[in-house]
């Protein structure tokens, strides 16, 4: 068992709610899916095993049983007991260690995988944590992780852990239905100026500004997932992330590859991103 002496901005995500979406529920699930891989690649889970994902906070843990983890993802600062740990490596623990995880130097989010996972709440089959779904949206101070069953151990080469270049400022995108509506102008802006990441972004979308006033034409509501670059009247640019809605009503201008989805999540609020359309 882990037990949580300061909860940081955490909750427990896995790969998410696969097919639950024609009913309006939320995919959720781990922001930077690479880099939750990784941690579990360390521990000797399958990639789609639930870990902690934690957002410019991390967590104050007391392990009360032995067990194997490893943290990765942005670049958090790692104290077990009184000894520095690096991240992206396989770590040890005790009954009655304390891991403290301080604020990354570049990055946002990190994960931290257990040999085994985590005995949590399952609700259509998923154990990510979601307000609404599940019995909690986050961890919070006080709570009690229950690890799951112990899994082989696979010794892995650091060599082969490759970590995501999350410092590119360059998002990957295609076009997206929508993109046809944009005048020419509108489209040059996109590709050649850097917006800065908005300080209300979050699990559900993140928002940049920075087009101006846009006309375009009025659509009906329509799908969205993960990925799809929403532009409102005003000139924001919405785009949406693991917790967001399954449908919206603004234009669907851009849509992000999987690599850029994993990298956006790693921007801070004020960091400068440009967007590269596929193909151009």
């Amino acid at each position: 068992m882990i037990r949580v002496l300061k909860a940081g901005i955490s909750s427990i995500q896995d790969s998410g709610r696969v097919g639950f979406r024609a009913i309006g529920v939320p995919l959720s699930g781990v922001m930077d899916a690479h880099s939750a891989g990784l941690a579990n690649q360390l521990v000797g889970n399958t990639s789609a095993t639930a870990v902690i994902e934690f957002t410019a906070m991390g967590p104050t843990l007391l392990f009360e049983s032995d067990t194997l983890i490893a943290i990765t993802g942005a670049s958090f600062g790692l104290i077990l007991n009184d000894e520095v740990k690096p991240i992206n490596t396989l770590v040890q623990v005790k009954v009655g260690d304390i891991l403290k995880c301080t604020s990354p130097k570049n990055g946002w989010r990190g994960y931290l995988a257990v040999q085994g996972g985590f005995d949590s709440q399952v609700v259509l089959g998923s154990k990510s944590m979601y307000q609404g779904i599940t019995e909690k949206g986050r961890i919070d101070k006080g709570d009690i992780l229950r690890i799951g069953g112990t899994s082989e151990i696979i010794i892995v080469d650091n060599e082969s852990i490759n970590p995501l270049d999350f410092d590119s400022k360059i998002i990957q995108v295609f076009k997206g239905p929508e993109y046809g509506f944009l005048d020419e102008k509108t489209k040059e802006n996109l590709e050649k100026a850097s917006f800065k990441i908005h300080q209300n972004s979050n699990r559900m979308a993140t928002q940049i500004d920075g087009l101006g006033e846009v006309k375009f034409k009025d659509i009906l509501t329509v799908s969205v997932q993960p990925g799809t670059v929403q532009l409102t009247p005003s000139g924001k640019l919405l785009i949406l992330m693991k917790d967001a809605q399954t449908t919206g009503g603004y234009p669907r201008i851009l849509q992000l590859t999987n690599k850029a989805l994993n990298i956006l999540a790693q921007k801070r609020p004020n960091e400068a991103v440009t967007f590269k359309i596929a193909g151009n």
